[in-house]
């Protein structure tokens, strides 16, 4: 196999591997629903079942490669309803500090409480 073949298979992964990065959510409801229904009239329950643990274990890679982090805030201490942000991480996992990563290891989330203390007088 030449260098320009090698080359070309490599780019052609990246751009295979950066569509399913992008479209991943779409990807996973689809697998989810339609495909595991047509597999689970063909091989059974049990398929199904083994499909979505792969899936799963495929999302959470997935999660790991986008660093996404969700934020849930209120406008005011009396608000009903919380307001949902996310927030994709531009920086490197080598920029993070130490601790937090630990912490992240060791309880699969990090969760930060801020008390709301109205506006300032």
């Amino acid at each position: 196999m030449s260098l320009f073949a090698i080359i070309g298979w490599i780019m052609l992964g990246a751009a295979v591997t950066a569509c399913l990065v992008t479209f991943w959510d779409e990807i996973r409801i689809w697998l989810n629903n339609t495909a595991a229904d047509a597999v689970e009239k063909v091989l059974g329950y049990g398929a199904r079942e083994r499909m979505h643990r792969a899936i799963a274990k495929i999302d959470k890679v997935i999660n790991k490669l986008k660093n996404k982090t969700v934020i849930y805030t209120k406008k005011t201490e009396l608000e009903a309803y919380y307001d949902k942000t996310t927030i994709v991480s531009e920086a490197p996992l080598y920029e993070i500090n130490s601790e937090v990563i630990e912490e992240i290891n060791k309880q699969g989330t990090l969760v930060q409480e801020f008390e709301y203390r109205g506006a300032a007088q």
